[in-house]
């Protein structure tokens, strides 16, 4: 967000303001965003100043490893990489559409939904989780949380489709300057598609009867799903 002054934080979103069953969800408990670089120093400061103790990386686990985590020597942040998918082009399907992608991530790192989900539930707010462009895996986490508070499903794809707005003009940048940051060729997989969310979520309620019961097959009890929930309030 242009008003902290963030670069190398992108497409950054605070979860207050929706509306569900239990009233508004708070600002300043939850954030998402992408992180492409590390933060800088004064990026760092932002964060801290904002109060952020916890941060969870969303990235796989090769990722984190080719381009560790600022926040994994800083002492002043709780880290946890949490892979909730591997993006790799060597490793997956380039023409696979994306959300056959995210149900990959669904299925595949069940474990994964279960610990992010347990350790929100116990952690300090405000907390901020990320993955590469914070659209993707962050973007699934968000419609998990958001729909497990009985915010309305329109409103949940609504959230999702702004990522592309907010991600485009990096997402041009870098492409034009050939940093070799993006390896995603295909500008349409970088978009945020309402499609791709809306039939995600119609997989969840087809394959798991809805994102509460998703959440439970992963192990979680309805009272830890609940513990999450309350760190937006």
């Amino acid at each position: 967000m242009t008003e902290f002054g963030l670069a190398n934080i992108i497409n950054w979103r605070d979860l207050g303001g929706f509306r569900c069953p239990r009233g508004v969800t708070a600002p300043g408990r939850a954030i998402r965003c992408g992180i492409p670089r590390n933060p800088s120093p004064g990026e760092i400061a932002v964060l801290k100043k904002l109060g952020i103790k916890t941060v969870f990386d969303l990235r796989g686990k090769n990722e984190a490893a080719e381009a560790p985590s600022y926040f994994e020597g800083d002492s002043s942040f709780n880290y946890f990489n949490i892979p909730l998918l591997e993006a790799n082009p060597a490793l997956n399907d380039v023409n696979l559409p994306v959300w056959k992608m995210y149900a990959m991530s669904l299925d595949g790192f069940r474990d994964g939904y279960r610990e992010l989900f347990t350790r929100i539930g116990g952690c300090e707010t405000p907390f901020l989780y990320h993955c590469f462009l914070g659209k993707d895996r962050t973007g699934i986490v968000t419609a998990l949380l958001l729909g497990a508070a009985g915010v309305d499903r329109e409103t949940i794809i609504a959230d999702y489709c702004l990522s592309f707005e907010y991600l485009k003009p990096f997402l041009e940048r870098e492409i034009k300057n050939k940093t070799g940051l993006i390896w995603e060729q295909d500008i349409s997989r970088l978009q945020s598609e309402r499609e791709y969310i809306e039939d995600t979520l119609k997989y969840i309620d087809e394959e798991y009867g809805g994102i509460n019961a998703y959440l439970l097959s992963t192990g979680l009890s309805e009272s830890l799903i609940e513990r999450a929930v309350d760190r937006l309030f």
